[in-house]
Parts: structure tokens; C-alpha cells; sequence
């Protein structure tokens, strides 16, 4: 199975990386500085441990890009999300798979529009990763995990055969008849434990330790199920019990990429966590004030202040 991994940073780099330390067949499809660090040093992947691991690994440009793949294993951050779908498209033929990795839901639409609704998997992945200075992906907590499923529910061989080709990598792996709403769940996580750090400045234990703290984010959470209610997708018990765990549990160290993101001032994907979540939001009647004020306060952010 020949697999396209798009992006070889936090996500991309370390499930890609696993697979070709697994032996997979794994090509790299990344723009000009990255192709060439990747070329010149291998992938770098470093874990909780500090222990490093540097792959030889292939790597093409899009301009190089010559044959379709079985599997594109689409990882890039939702801001290059367009630009990575123009650079893909050779790779895609009429038998590809295309996996994406991303938050939200959003990116389900620009992918089905390009390449065929048939052509879409629904995916999500748990990895507490992020891209060093030196180009190398740490891996900052142990576990991590894939979930795939085709998006009307049904099992099929192209996820079975994904599921195989992925089990034994390092990280677990399962298919889902559920994956469409295994993704909006995740995204309700996504929302709501990247507003109360990003909003409240702080890990949720630090958030819930001081007074207040421990009301206001159960008002973000109820915000984040509110929306999921009007949009159909109403939250499940074992995810309600998953972010009321990570957010309220007293001591927690739980933060989200958005957190990460914003504390050294790197780009942050607030639009596909929580610019979306609250526009479907004003669309469906459910008043989000403070998912909206985090959103603001990103974007702020984004713009050069704060």
C-alpha cells in the first residue's frame, strides 16, 4: 500500500514517521524548506524521553508528484488546507483514499468538492506532538491513535485494509461506523478545552484551582454541547464524560494545540476549532459568548496584538 503522507509536522511527521520506522510505504509530500531539511537530515522524531529517532525518509514536491497513492494521509493544519489540495491533486486517482487528519469538520466539504465524495474518509487522531525549532517532532505524552471510517457509516475494505496496513506502527489504530460523529465530538473537545486555555490562560487545573474557574469552563463545555444539540450531532455520554474529566478534573495538565500554539505566538487554527463552531452556531440560534470571546481573543492575537 503506497501511502502519501501531506504535511510532515506535528501530525504529519510523527504518524507518518511511525509508519516508515514500521516499514510502510511512505512518501512525504511537503513544500520548498521543509523538502529540503527532510532530504539533507532525515525525520527527526524525539519522545517523551527525550530519545531521538532520525529516519531516512522519501520525500516529493508537488511538482514531482508522478503517480497516484493508495492512501493520502492528509495532516496539515486547517490554514493549508486549500493550498494542500492543489498541491495533492496528482496523487489522487480513481481508487485513492484520502484520510485527513484534521480538526473540525469543515474540511469534509473542500475535500468532497475537489475529489468526489467517494474519494473521503472520515479520520481523527490523538497525539500530543508539536514541531521543534530544529525541525524535529516531539512527541510530549505517551499514547497516541488513529480512527477511520467511511463517512456514510458502512464498513468497507479500502478501511479495513487501511486499518491493517496501520496496526504494529507504534500507535492504535481502529475503524469506525461512527466516524462522522466520532469527529464532531472531537472537535466539541477541541472547542471547548482550547477556549478555556487560550481564554483563561492556563493548564484546567490551573483554570479550576482559582475561584470561578471550575464555572466558567462547565459554561464553555455546555456552550460547545448546546451547539452539537442544535446541529443534530448531540454529545455522547462516554465524550461527556472524556471532557469533563480532561477539563474539571482538579490538578489536570490538560491543554490543546491552541494553547500550545498561542503561548510562543505560532499560528493557531482558530478558525477550524472555534471560528467554525461558532458561526454554525449564529446560524442555528445558540448563543456562544464565551467561545465567541475566545475565538476574538486568537484572532487578536493573530493580528499582532496581546
Amino acid at each position: 500500500m503506497r501511502i502519501l503522507v501531506v504535511g510532515a509536522g506535528a501530525v504529519g511527521g510523527w504518524f507518518g514517521g511511525a509508519l516508515a520506522r514500521a516499514g510502510a510505504d511512505v512518501s512525504f509530500l511537503v513544500r520548498g524548506p521543509r523538502a529540503a531539511r527532510l532530504r539533507a537530515e532525515g525525520l527527526v522524531l524525539v519522545g517523551p524521553a527525550d530519545e531521538r529517532t532520525v529516519l531516512p525518509v522519501r520525500v516529493v514536491t508537488a511538482e514531482e508528484l508522478a503517480e497516484p497513492a493508495d492512501v493520502v494521509l492528509l495532516a496539515v493544519k486547517g490554514p493549508g488546507l486549500e493550498s494542500a489540495v492543489e498541491d495533492v491533486a496528482k496523487a489522487i486517482g480513481p481508487r485513492t483514499a484520502v484520510l485527513p487528519l484534521l480538526n473540525g469538520i469543515r474540511h469534509l466539504d473542500v475535500l468532497a468538492e475537489r475529489f468526489g465524495p467517494a474519494a473521503v474518509l472520515g479520520g481523527l487522531c490523538l497525539v500530543v506532538s508539536r514541531l521543534d525549532a530544529d525541525g524535529a517532532v516531539r512527541r510530549l505524552a505517551p499514547g497516541a491513535s488513529v480512527r477511520l471510517g467511511e463517512l456514510d457509516g458502512r464498513p468497507s475494505p479500502r478501511v479495513a485494509d487501511i486499518v491493517t496496513a496501520f496496526d504494529g506502527a507504534g500507535f492504535d489504530v481502529t475503524g469506525s461506523t461512527t466516524i462522522v460523529q466520532d469527529m464532531w465530538e472531537k472537535w466539541h473537545f477541541m472547542a471547548a478545552g482550547g477556549a478555556t486555555g487560550t481564554l483563561l490562560g492556563g493548564t484546567a487545573g490551573e483554570v479550576t484551582a482559582v475561584e470561578g474557574g471550575a464555572e466558567v469552563v462547565a459554561t464553555i463545555i455546555a456552550e460547545a454541547t448546546a451547539v452539537l444539540a442544535a446541529a443534530g450531532r448531540p454529545l455522547r455520554d462516554d465524550a461527556r464524560a472524556r471532557v469533563e474529566g480532561a477539563l474539571l478534573t482538579p490538578g489536570s495538565g490538560f491543554t490543546t494545540s491552541l494553547y500550545r500554539d498561542l503561548a510562543p505566538g505560532r499560528p493557531t487554527e482558530v478558525e477550524p476549532i472555534l471560528g467554525d463552531l461558532v458561526r454554525r452556531a449564529t446560524a442555528l440560534g445558540v448563543p456562544v459568548p464565551t467561545l465567541a470571546a475566545a475565538a476574538v481573543r486568537l484572532r487578536v492575537s493573530a493580528n499582532g496584538a496581546g
